[in-house]
């Protein structure tokens, strides 16, 4: 089993990382354990890999060598981890715990996860006082025909009964719409000015939220609360991120001074952010989280929201309903006789507004969700002005996107001002599902410097040219620049190369290059990247060879990034391959949710 060990983290398994924390613990332990060994490395390398624990049956699901005689039965391996020093059973002190189900933690995050989920039970489970009678007439206001399109009329009456609301739905399924409303309903009723806060998890999903909350406010009319006066901040500059201490300002100890807060994108919050965030909301602070709960999973450990949303299918029991029907004017019957509490705080949105009935994009993203290859193939058989798809042989490739490249990007490096160039950004980019290889970030980026060159629109003569789009790779907190934030390289009216950036209240900051922190081109970017963004067209370019990060889910994000028009270059195979593969990530999340106390 020693050997075993070894080998996973010779083959790329598991990080050396996690071969020395399996070390370190085996001596903690005091006397030499191969079990223990091989366990501890796992559940650090399952963290890793984005799980928040590490399910002892799913062990040889991490390992490429396959060796299922040499792993311990489940059983027998819980048995002989629990007799260890190091491993703890649940609600106990140790470096890694193990809890009933067979599912090992690292302490950390066996009571981060822990926490979450108790701290939004008790939010789901809480109810709110509302004057029904002033809440009916608000609502008639805001919906004269009474109409409940696709539960946006419920969400807002639910919002008012539940200090915990969550909205799910995919691009272009109104949920900035129906938050807008809310706000204003909220406000309205209250007794006295609301302090209320706006959040997303990068600075581009930031700024997307407000400019949306300041167009659906513009259907409100100006009574009652200003969108426009609202500033949206990414989550770490709103819980004060202090990089050289590696904490937050604010936490349970300095809570914010806010009665409501909105967070967008709420599917790209990681475990241990939410965690951070709830220990730093006031117990009286209302939570409004928006997200799609089939798009990719946070970066970092966890798929918080779609844990969040398991299960719940726009049911709730007959008490809520009832109190519902008083405030829409219209029956509720969506009943459920009994259900976990948090499912009383999810809203599923499934109707797009933003495609019409015989769009591509709409209707392949819809067949991608479903999983079924036959149902995506359907599709692509099909003909859409906003959907093309294609694979190119080999030998015209290169050619074929030589083209696309120099089509999408010719009107930004025209553009005669910066923001005329943000603007022209804004409406093409190409996605790629891998960074590396012909038909990954850096290839395609490399391919697309050559284009330019060669049809004289850029300069490649040295690695920082005017019209450059750059994005940035790691946080600079001094700077305000954050992982994924985007820029141009352009020269200012003095004639020097500054890199440009767009703030969320769409004026623009400007920096000289050698001053940014850690970048690269931005021709091209990978989905994960583009989460949180949209773009009027698309070039979504899948490898030719498989690889581990296909997924339904990143198929589905990539597509919906979209808005008018998707080119999709791909292999039917590899294609295949993606649908085929649903994300997994091991979490107790779900099951603490939806556990009755």
């Amino acid at each position: 089993m020693r050997s075993l060990v070894q080998q996973a983290c010779r083959q790329g398994d598991i990080r050396q990382l996690d071969l020395e924390i399996g070390l370190f613990l085996e001596r903690q332990n005091g006397r030499r354990s191969p079990e223990l060994l091989l366990a501890a490395s796992l559940a650090s390398a399952a963290v890793g890999r984005g799980h928040i624990c590490l399910p002892l049956d799913q062990a040889p699901g991490l390992l490429s060598q396959k060796n299922p005689e040499i792993i311990p039965d489940p059983d027998a391996w819980r048995d002989r981890l629990l007799a260890s020093r190091v491993v703890g059973r649940e609600d106990t002190t140790a470096p890694l715990i193990l809890d009933s189900k067979n599912r090992l933690y690292l302490y950390r995050f066996y009571h981060c996860e822990k926490r979450v989920a108790d701290s939004l039970k008790a939010r789901a489970t809480a109810l709110s006082e509302v004057d029904t009678e002033a809440a009916a007439q608000l609502l008639g206001r805001l919906f004269p025909e009474r109409k409940d399109v696709d539960n946006q009329l419920t969400a807002a009456a639910l919002a008012l009964l539940k200090p915990l609301l969550i909205i799910s739905g995919g691009p272009g399924t109104g949920k900035t719409w129906v938050v807008a409303r809310i706000l204003w309903l909220l406000q309205t009723l209250s007794q006295k000015p609301l302090r209320i806060g706006l959040a997303a998890p990068t600075g581009k999903a930031a700024a997307r939220l407000q400019q949306s909350l300041q167009q659906a406010g513009d259907t409100i009319g100006t009574d009652g609360i200003r969108l426009s006066t609202l500033t949206t901040r990414t989550l770490h500059r709103l819980l004060g991120f202090r990089p050289n201490a590696d904490e937050f300002h604010y936490n349970e100890y300095m809570p914010l001074p806010m009665d409501l807060l909105v967070v967008d994108e709420a599917s790209m919050i990681d475990l241990a952010l939410m965690d951070a965030l709830l220990k730093a909301l006031p117990p009286t602070c209302r939570l409004l989280l928006l997200g799609d709960r089939y798009q990719l999973a946070s970066v970092e450990a966890g798929c918080l929201f779609a844990d969040l949303c398991a299960g719940a299918d726009n049911r709730w029991p007959p008490e809520i309903c009832e109190r519902l029907t008083r405030m829409t004017g219209r029956p509720t019957t969506s009943r459920v006789t009994s259900g976990p509490a948090i499912h009383e705080a999810v809203v599923t949105l499934r109707t797009g507004f933003r495609f019409h009935d015989k769009s591509g994009i709409g209707m392949l993203a819809t067949a991608v969700n479903s999983g079924k290859t036959a149902k995506v193939e359907g599709c692509l058989q099909m003909n859409f002005t906003d959907l093309q798809v294609a694979f190119p042989a080999p030998g015209n490739r290169e050619q074929w996107l030589r083209e696309r490249i120099l089509d999408g990007y010719r009107a930004m490096l025209r553009a005669r001002t910066v923001k005329e160039a943000f603007t022209a950004m804004e409406k093409f980019r190409i996605l790629c599902a891998v960074r590396r290889g012909p038909a990954g970030v850096e290839g395609i980026n490399l391919l697309a410097e050559r284009a330019l060159t060669s049809a004289g629109l850029i300069s490649g003569e040295t690695d920082r040219y005017p019209g450059k789009p750059i994005i940035i790779r790691r946080n600079h907190y001094q700077m305000q620049l954050y992982n994924g934030d985007t820029g141009i390289l352009r020269y200012d009216e003095k004639g020097r190369l500054k890199a440009w950036f767009m703030q969320s209240d769409n004026t623009l900051h400007a920096i000289t290059p050698t001053r940014l922190p850690e970048h690269e081109a931005a021709w091209a970017i990978t989905i994960h990247k583009a989460q949180g963004s949209e773009f009027d067209r698309v070039l979504l370019v899948l490898p030719e060879e498989d690889s581990r990060v296909l997924s339904r889910e990143l198929l589905y994000t990539g597509i919906t990034r979209a808005k008018k028009r998707l080119v999709l270059c791909a292999d039917p195979k590899i294609l295949a391959t993606a649908v085929g593969r649903k994300t997994q990530r091991f979490s107790g999340l779900t099951d603490r949710l939806q556990k009755s106390e």
